[in-house]
Parts: structure tokens; C-alpha cells; sequence
């Protein structure tokens, strides 16, 4: 171990750690277990990634945790070209954070030592230095904390060794392995004088121009710089950028930022599984590659001394393909149906352009609705990719949809051979209007092309009392035919006969014969109570109505029309079938009176009901008809019987299914004792309880038989005082 000798004046460094936090580039470390010297460590470091490893409060923890043996670090005592030791690391910043294992780093002691005036001894702590010890400061030294100077350690520091801490050198020797001193800082200031002694020279421990090794626990030490060690490399994570131009169909052209240090070559990973090995900074996909419309990730690795640095990403969609065969498959009023053929390669979506409209689509068809009757729409469909960063050549084609219906279509000045048809124009575009008129037969009896400003014309030569189908269709583009509109009339009308009427619940059938030798048509009147409900015009002499009230008296009246003109009305009157009431029940009850509630059939007029009651047992029966009444009382009763409840719906003459509902009066009981006589020639027979039982169940079957359930009773047995005797 080195021993210390004095010259002029030294000043002993207490050494602590300085905790400062700044802000750096995110860094990887890299342990590397291979043993050289430290300057054969940082020529690798520098080579193969940046620096040795500099040591902070924030990346130390991270550092050592992968640690298993001594490792160098990128310090040094005279690194830099200042006059002072320990000042920088090896990547130039500047020696803020220190953390050395007790007893290091070992200071030269070929200088004078600095005593304090107040010795570092108190009543309770083992002084700094023993007797047999020259002091590290003499009387003439200025110590390194005085009254004008901001001392080294402050109040609010933490030194590097308190009073647990095994100090730098005991009173015999400056080892690690020395017995703990507890260290007082002194409470007053101290003032270096020089000394007119000699340090013994015992640091045997000391390097003129040593490096800093760090511990597997973090904790530094000097090692000559010539040992072998382990080391630990650090670099700045490369964070680069990728750019993409020229993207086709097929092919895409790279271009990224060099990688940091000595890079051998870049590797491409395209979506992750292909690699490409490439010495430029530039690179194009190409047809063999790329497929069209899909989505890429390529990652360019930067590697150094066969080591991947973190990757530049980008990420692209090539051009999709342009649809095929764009055709349209329906077309109605109001909507087109277009299909098409999938490009090669992927499409995540079809894009529909069309006025100022835009609908995605992710099938190769679909049906744009909304659209206004007879007008002309191009429509443009491109495949796109997820996020519609590129699409393809566009494919168009031009539509009409149909036209609408005429309205209002309707025929006047009838006579027996003309009459005039007129319409309103359907919503939306039309080009003109197509006329025809046949009979039943389906001959043409008229036919008339009309401009789109015509809405009305003469049908002429029209057989004598005939029916005539008249339709008008509307046209777009002079020949696209939209759904038409018909109408019959008939000239020549002529009386009807033989008006029969039938009815369900709910509907009315009628019939009749139309006037011979001619065909009409027919409006006939529903009147219910007097009142029109419905008219309605037929061409045929039939006619149902449905949705009607049950149990309700209709009268239907029917006439001929030609044109302007109405045979005489030919009238009849019938009731439609009633339907039954409801959920018949006994609302209350006494012992004389029960309330009965129905619920009235859906959809009747004027509800008018027959009401009955009923006991089998007593034979009494009553009977009533009320209207418009869902509940009835039925007074005078016998208390304890089961009456039988009916109501039925009444139309004219017809009574409906009733509804049914059974019921007892609060029974009013009375107790009534029954004595039998047990006789048997064998003893004590007629004392067991089988021959009891027996008994009472031919009791129970006979007042079963003759009361049944219709009115309330109930057999029990009740056991005597004396037991029955044999006889």
C-alpha cells in the first residue's frame, strides 16, 4: 500500500453524492462480459455504440440490476486536460453525481496535511485521527469549508458517510475493511495551518492515473487502468425517421436517416417477415413485393458491429386496384343498385361518388336510395384503403333512374263512345307520357304518345257500354318506362239486380247482377246507423268490406255509373255476426246476491247483451237483455250454491257463443250431527279405526252423489266419548 508523504499543503476531499437531476436522450445500456482495460473497453464502446456508461442518480439502478461482476465506467481521474481530478466522464459531461465505496477514491499523500483548529472530536465520538496519527490539516492549513465559503457538506446535505459509515482511514491505516469511526461534522469552522510534520506513508492503495470501476451493488472504486474487467456500454437510442414517396399499386420508394456511429449496413423487415439487407439510405419496393391496396410496415435496423440499433418505421398503404365491370343491376324510382368486380389485391372500402354524395361500401354492390324519379346520375366508384390515404383510378358510369307514377288520375265526360282521361305529373323528371286504353279482353282500344307538358287527353272510339282499363305511364329519357297508373271507367251504365248481402263478424260481402248487355262500373255506400262510413267504386258486381263493427245493422246501397251518370239505387240492410264477450267474471258476492263483469267484443256498435243465471241444484234460472252495460247483479239467491253465469252478445235475431263463469253465494253453514250404529258378531270389529274409515267413505260417496260440487258441504268425523261396543 502507498504511503503518504507531505509537501507544502493538502487538503483531504471528504467525498459525497451530489444528487443533481437533468434531464438527458433516452439511452440502452449494454453490459459486456468480455475483460479488457478500460481504455481497450471505451475504444469498443465508441466503435460499436457511443460512450463507456456515465453514471446517474436516475440510470444507476438500471445499470447495475444486470450487473454480476466489477465493471468498468467512463471515468477517470485525469481524463480531461483540467488541472483538477475527477471532473468529466468520458462523453464529456460534466462529474456531477459521486458514489464511492468508503475508502475511495484515495488521495495522494505527498502533502501538507490541514488540521483543524477545532479537532473532529467531541466527548462522544472516536476523533478523526488518534494520537499516534499525524492529522490530515495542520494549524497553518485552511480547512475546505470556511466563513466566507459555502461549505462542501451544508446542513441540508447528506454526506456520504454519517455517523454509521465506515470512515475513508482509521487511526492506523486507510483500508475498507476498518472498523467503523463515527464522524461528528464540526460545529465550528476550521482553518488550515501548515504543518511541520510528515504523514507516515501508508496509502499502498493509491493510483497516480487511475479508472473508475463500478461494483455489481453501484458502489465506485480506482483500478489501475491497466486491469482486465468487464464493461458496460451506453447509447443514445436511435430514434430516426423513414420516408416514403412514389407509392403505386405495387411498388414504394424509402429513404431514412443514417444511423449513429460506425453502421455496417441497414436490414429492412417488411410487415415482419421479409428482410432486405441494403448499404444506402434508400430503398424501392417493388412489383415482386408489394400487393396492391394493402397496408405495410417496414422497420430499417441500423446495424452496428452486427447489432440491430432501434429501428425507423414507417408505415403505407399501396394504391388499391380500380374496380371492374361497374355496372348498375336494379333501378327503381327512387333507387340504383350498381355492382362491380373486386380489384386485385385488398380494398378495405369502396368509395360511392354521386352528386355531391359520398357512401362507403365494404361489398362489391350496393343500393344508393334517396335518389329523385326520372333523372340522370353519374356515379364514380373508387376502392380505398382503412385510412383513405389512397384510392384508385376512378370507374364511372351514368344512370336514370325511373320515373315515378302519374297522380290524380282520373276520367269525366263520359259518354257512350269517349270520355277524357287526365293526371298530375309524378315527383321527379320526366320526358313525356305514355296513353292506352283496353278492354277486357286486352285489346288496344287507344294508344297516344304525350309531351311531358300534356296531362290530359280524349279517349275516343270506345265501344258502347263496355269496360275500359285506361293507364298512363311516365317516361325518362324518351323510352325508360316508369311503374304506370290505371283507372277503369264504362261507357253505357245500366241498373243492377239481385243484390245479395252476407256478413261475418267483422266484414260484408255483397253481390248483384250488372244491367244486361253492358259492362259499368259500380259505386256502392256502407251505411251504419244511417250514416255513410265508406263509398267505394268497383268494376266488378262484388264488392267486401272489412274492419267493420260486430253485431252492427249495415245497409248497403249500389248503383250503376257511366261518365256522369247513376242507375237507380238498389238498397239492402243485414247484421254482421256477433262475437262473443270476454273475460266473464264474479266481481262480488253475498250470501243472496253475486256481480257479474264481461268484457265487450272488440270493435262493436251499440253492445247489447242477454244475460243468464243458474242453479242445477235448486232448478232456478233468470234471465235479461241490457245494452251497452258490461256488469249485472243478480239479487234473491241461496247462500252455499254454485250458480252458472252466461252472456251473450245479441245482433237482431243471433245470439253469439256465450261467455261462461261459475260461482257460489258465501255459504251460510249450519252444522248438522249424524250418530251410527255399529252391530258385528265378531268382538271389537266395529271398534277399529279401518271399520271407522270405511264407513265415513261410503258417507262421503253418497252426499258426493247427491250434492256433488253444487252447493257447499263438508263430512267430518268426530269421535265419541265411549268406545263402540260389539253386539
Amino acid at each position: 500500500m502507498p504511503k503518504f508523504s507531505l509537501h507544502d499543503k493538502v487538503c483531504v476531499l471528504l467525498s459525497w453524492a451530489v444528487m443533481v437531476m437533468h434531464g438527458a436522450a433516452e439511452q440502452d445500456y449494454f453490459p459486456q462480459l468480455n475483460n479488457v482495460t478500460w481504455h481497450e473497453a471505451r475504444n469498443h464502446c465508441q466503435a460499436c455504440f457511443k460512450e463507456l456508461v456515465t453514471l446517474t442518480p436516475d440510470n444507476i439502478h438500471t445499470v447495475v440490476q444486470n450487473l454480476t461482476s466489477e465493471s468498468w465506467i467512463g471515468l477517470r481521474k485525469n481524463f480531461s486536460t483540467s488541472s483538477m481530478s475527477w471532473t468529466r466522464w468520458a462523453n464529456g459531461d460534466p462529474l456531477t453525481f459521486q458514489n464511492w465505496y468508503p475508502g475511495w477514491p484515495v488521495l495522494k499523500s505527498s502533502f501538507p496535511a490541514c488540521l483543524a483548529t477545532t479537532p473532529y472530536m467531541s466527548s462522544t465520538t472516536t476523533p478523526y485521527m488518534n494520537s499516534t496519527t499525524t492529522p490530515y490539516m495542520s494549524s497553518t492549513t485552511t480547512p475546505y469549508m470556511n466563513s466566507t465559503t459555502t461549505p462542501y457538506m451544508s446542513s441540508t446535505t447528506t454526506p456520504y458517510m454519517n455517523s454509521t459509515t465506515t470512515p475513508y482511514m482509521n487511526s492506523t491505516a486507510a483500508n475498507t475493511t476498518a472498523a467503523p469511526v463515527t464522524i461528528t461534522p464540526p460545529s465550528l469552522q476550521a482553518e488550515c495551518v501548515r504543518s511541520s510534520m510528515l504523514l507516515p506513508t501508508t496509502d499502498d492503495k493509491y493510483i497516480e492515473d487511475s479508472c473508475v470501476a463500478v461494483l455489481r451493488f453501484g458502489a465506485w472504486v480506482e483500478r489501475n487502468c491497466l486491469d482486465l474487467l468487464p464493461f458496460v456500454c451506453y447509447e443514445d437510442r436511435f430514434t430516426g425517421q423513414v420516408n416514403k414517396s412514389n407509392v403505386t399499386s405495387s411498388s414504394a420508394s424509402l429513404a431514412w436517416q443514417p444511423g449513429p456511429g460506425n453502421i455496417s449496413h441497414y436490414r429492412l423487415e417488411v410487415n415482419g417477415d421479409k428482410n432486405v439487407t441494403c448499404d444506402n439510405l434508400t430503398y424501392h419496393l417493388d412489383l415482386d413485393s408489394l400487393t396492391p391496396g394493402t397496408r405495410y410496415e417496414v422497420k430499417v435496423f441500423a446495424v452496428k458491429c452486427e447489432r440491430d440499433l432501434n429501428p425507423q418505421v414507417v408505415s403505407f398503404y399501396t394504391k388499391p386496384g380500380q374496380v371492374k365491370n361497374l355496372k348498375d343491376t336494379m333501378v327503381t324510382d327512387t333507387s340504383i343498385t350498381l355492382s362491380w368486380n373486386k380489384p386485385d389485391g385488398n380494398v378495405d372500402f369502396y368509395l360511392i361518388e354521386f352528386n355531391n354524395r359520398l357512401i362507403n361500401s365494404s361489398t362489391t354492390n350496393t343500393t344508393v336510395v334517396d335518389l329523385t324519379p326520372g333523372n340522370l346520375y353519374t356515379f364514380t366508384v373508387t376502392s380505398r384503403v382503412a385510412d383513405n390515404s389512397l384510392w384508385s383510378e376512378e370507374s364511372r358510369t351514368n344512370v336514370y333512374t325511373r320515373p315515378g307514377k302519374v297522380s290524380n288520375l282520373m276520367v269525366s265526360d263520359n259518354t257512350n263512345m269517349s270520355l277524357v282521361l287526365s293526371w298530375a305529373p309524378p315527383v321527379g323528371n320526366t320526358s313525356g307520357f305514355w296513353v292506352k286504353a283496353m278492354n277486357d279482353n286486352n285489346h288496344d282500344l287507344f294508344q297516344r304518345k304525350m309531351s311531358k307538358t300534356e296531362l290530359n287527353v280524349t279517349v275516343t272510339n270506345l265501344p258502347e257500354g263496355t269496360r275500359i282499363t285506361l293507364s298512363v305511364t311516365a317516361l325518362a329519357n324518351g323510352f325508360l318506362e316508369g311503374d304506370n297508373e290505371t283507372i277503369v271507367s264504362y261507357t253505357a251504365p245500366g241498373p243492377i239486380s239481385n243484390l245479395s248481402l252476407s256478413t261475418t263478424s267483422s266484414s260484408l260481402n255483397a253481390t248483384w247482377v250488372p244491367h244486361a248487355g253492358s259492362h259499368s262500373n259500380f259505386t256502392i255506400e256502407l251505411q251504419l246507423d244511417g250514416k255513410t262510413t265508406r263509398t267505394t267504386l268497383t268494376t266488378t258486381p262484388n264488392v267486401t268490406f272489412g274492419d267493420l263493427k260486430t253485431a252492427a245493422n249495415y245497409t248497403v246501397i249500389v248503383c250503376s255509373v257511366s261518365g256522369q251518370f247513376k242507375s237507380p239505387p238498389v238498397q239492402s240492410s243485414i247484421f254482421t255476426l256477433p262475437t262473443p264477450p270476454s273475460n266473464a267474471v264474479a266481481n262480488s258476492s253475498n250470501k243472496n246476491s253475486i256481480v257479474f263483469n264481461w268484457k265487450a267484443p272488440a270493435n262493436i256498435a251499440t253492445a247489447k247483451y242477454n244475460v243468464t243465471l243458474s242453479s242445477t241444484f235448486w232448478g232456478q234460472r233468470w234471465s235479461d237483455t241490457v245494452v251497452n252495460q258490461l256488469s249485472y247483479t243478480f239479487d234473491g239467491l241461496t247462500s252455499g250454491t254454485k250458480y252458472y253465469f252466461e252472456v251473450r252478445t245479441v245482433a237482431g235475431q243471433q245470439e253469439s257463443d256465450p261467455a261462461t263463469v261459475t260461482h257460489y253465494t258465501v255459504a251460510e253453514k249450519t252444522e248438522i250431527s249424524l250418530s251410527a250404529l255399529c252391530s258385528s258378531a265378531e268382538p271389537l270389529l266395529c271398534a277399529t279405526d279401518a271399520t271407522k274409515d270405511v264407513v265415513l267413505q261410503q258417507l262421503k260417496a253418497r252426499f258426493t252423489e247427491l250434492l256433488g260440487d253444487n252447493v257447499v258441504w263438508d263430512l267430518k268425523k268426530q269421535e265419541s266419548e265411549n268406545k263402540a261396543k260389539a253386539i
